[in-house]
């Protein structure tokens, strides 16, 4: 299972991977917020090639094992992303405050916004949280 979730101050935004018997689930969960006067959404899809799915897994533990130095002094702006990987083998939590472009974490966020528009058909609604959320 993958668990990601994003923190700001405009609200939350999660996004889930789960193996039911012989596929994966994509859940994504956007909670009740003020900011975006949204009482919450949630989309769902089932996961049918699972070759970016495992990408992703391969950039977290990559994420984990050698994380990469930032480049610059930042303020953090209120967002946090938090990202659990629970497998066989292990469980990994990675906190990505700041991410920097070209790194492990930037490709792993962009690989995990790709399955997410790929699962759910493109949803513009979608694609704008999560450029909101993620970039």
């Amino acid at each position: 299972m993958i668990k990601i979730e994003i923190h700001t101050l405009a609200g939350q935004f999660d996004i889930e991977i789960k193996k039911n018997e012989d596929f994966y689930i994509l859940l994504v969960i956007l909670s009740k917020s003020q900011y975006f006067q949204e009482d919450g959404r949630v989309w769902s899809g089932k996961i049918e090639e699972t070759e970016k799915l495992f990408e992703i897994v391969n950039l977290i533990k990559e994420c984990y094992i050698k994380p990469s130095v930032p480049t610059r002094i930042t303020i953090n702006d209120g967002r946090l992303i938090k990202i659990n990987l629970k497998d066989d083998e292990s469980q990994i939590t990675l906190r990505l405050v700041d991410i920097d472009e070209n790194t492990n974490e930037s490709e792993l966020i962009q690989k995990i916004k790709e399955l997410t528009n790929d699962i759910i058909d493109h949803n513009a609604m979608l694609k704008d949280y999560l450029d909101i959320f993620m970039d």
